[in-house]
This record gives C-alpha cells, structure tokens and sequence, in this order.
C-alpha cells in the first residue's frame, strides 16, 4: 500500500467520478483506475461499486476512508515536523473561520506572511459547524470560531475573546433612534439572519424557544458580510455580534436587553493529539498580541 494510492483513493471518494479525479490528480484515467484496483486487491475488498459511469462508496470504502486520510495527515504532519526541525519555514497552513472573526484574521494576516512569506495558507470561511467537520477530518490546522463552553468539546481550544449580540441596522431604519431593544420589541421587525449552523443563531433561537417568541425572519444567509451589505441601506435588521459590525459605522448597533446570556465566545480550536505546526503556533501568538492590543 502506496501514500500516493492513498490520496488517489481520498480525491476519488471527493468526487465520485474517474475522470474528474484523475483530472484533478493531474494523471490518466487508466492510471487511477488501475491504482485504485491495486488497492482493492491487496486489501482483498472492493472500495467502489462501478455502475456504468457512475461509481459509489462501498461499506467497505466508507470504513476505510477516515483511515486513508489519517494516514496521509500523518504523512504530511512527519514532513513539516522535520521542516520545523530543519527550521524552513516553507509548507501549508489551512485555516477555518467563521465569517464574524475575518476582521481579525485580516489584521493577523499581513503581520504573518511578513514573517513567514514562504508559507502558502489557505483559508476556508463557513459556519461553525461545518468548519468543525473539516477540523474533525484533519483538513485545517486549526478553526477560528465562536461557540460556548459547552460547544464542541471535542477538541482542543484556546480562549479569545467574547462579544454580545446587538440588533444591527441601517441609520435610516425605524429603530435607528433606540439606545436598547428587547427581543419583544423585536419580533415586530423584519429580519435577515445568518443560516442555522451559526452560533449567533443557536443563541438567538435558544432565547426566542425559551420566553416563547416567534421572529419575522424574511431572509437566512450564511454570509455575514452579504447580510450587513444587505442591511446598510435596506428595511430590514438584523442580529450579529458585535465582533462583526465594530468597523461598520453606516450601521448602528442596538444593545438588546435580555436576562439570558447574549454573549459568545471566541475561539482557537484545535484537534486533539495532533502535531502543531510550528507556523500555526506562532500565528495562534500574532491573534494574542493583536487582542491583547484591543
């Protein structure tokens, strides 16, 4: 059993088709295929059922596939180990963030590329949630995220900051004149709200569950910034934490007087028991020192 057999199987199993894997692989079809026929032979079970040009999973590919991908993080966590022990600061560095901290991940990125310009980093925006699912799956380094103590004990987290929820609007809107809001007053206004899966939702849906309110949701995205861009000059509001709309001064920020928790917390999440990159250790230093900054 070959790495490179390895990761032909994970791209496959991405894809579900030949042609685009091997595309995507950047070898023949005929090569994959027969790459992938090696690896069934010498596990001595198929990994796909083959109908016409369609190809699916088998239980038996479900079964193996988190294998393969452990095996291939493990890999490529033995490559940079040596780098860092060579101390060349060359390699990848994959970050999941929610939309709500690109503010501060925009400041610590210039701060990190000047220090480490070697280093390709990629960065995947998405809900909390499915950043979590990558996390689980080894394909980030580490997640930027919000979520309570309670959330995703699963892994490892590093504190950063916390910050409430406000009722955000544009400064022509009804409410723009109100100092605090409650969620009674609320439920009258038409919202757009960020997609089930955010933190900011399953906080806003505990508290409306709880005292028995039911909101005027007009729209669900999940992309904060197109919901801001949406709010400046329309008739709608919203809710989002603070973190998000500080540098937004064409919105105004609504305190929301409530006697449940509206506040969430900022976090570094990483797996458990997983090599750290020496360059995702120090980025995790730069968001310290930004923070700490204010």
């Amino acid at each position: 059993m070959e790495l490179r057999q390895l990761k032909y199987f994970e791209k496959t199993c991405e894809l579900l088709n030949f042609t685009e894997a091997a595309h995507a692989l950047c070898i023949s079809q005929s090569t994959l295929s027969q790459q992938i026929k090696q690896l069934e032979t010498e596990l001595g079970i198929l990994l796909f059922d083959r109908i016409g040009k369609r190809i699916i999973l088998t239980e038996a590919g479900s079964s193996f596939l988190p294998y393969a991908k452990n095996a291939i993080r493990e890999s490529e966590n033995g490559k940079q180990i040596i780098r860092d022990l060579q101390n060349l600061d060359t390699g990848k560095l994959c970050i999941g963030a929610t939309f709500s901290l690109s503010p501060l991940l925009t400041k610590a990125l210039p701060l990190f590329a000047e220090q480490y310009p070697h280093i390709q980093i990629n960065i995947t925006f998405a809900t909390s949630d499915e950043l979590m699912v990558k996390l689980e799956n080894n394909e980030m380094d580490f997640v930027l995220s919000f979520g309570s103590e309670e959330s995703y004990t699963d892994f490892e987290r590093v504190f950063l900051f916390s910050s409430r929820l406000y009722l955000v609007a544009g400064k022509s809107h009804a409410v723009a004149s109100k100092a605090i809001i409650n969620f009674q007053d609320i439920t009258s206004l038409p919202l757009i709200l960020p997609s089930k899966g955010f933190v900011t939702r399953e906080i806003i849906e505990h508290v409306c569950k709880k005292e028995k309110l039911h909101l005027t949701t007009e729209i669900e995205i999940n992309d904060v910034n197109t919901i801001i861009s949406l709010v400046k000059n329309g008739k709608q509001a919203t809710i989002l934490t603070f973190a998000a709309v500080r540098n937004e001064e064409e919105l105004i920020k609504i305190p929301i007087a409530s006697g449940n928790e509206l506040s969430t917390h900022a976090y570094l999440f990483w797996s458990k028991g997983l090599y750290r990159k020496k360059a995702a250790l120090h980025f995790n230093r730069i968001l310290a020192q930004i923070i700490n900054k204010g």
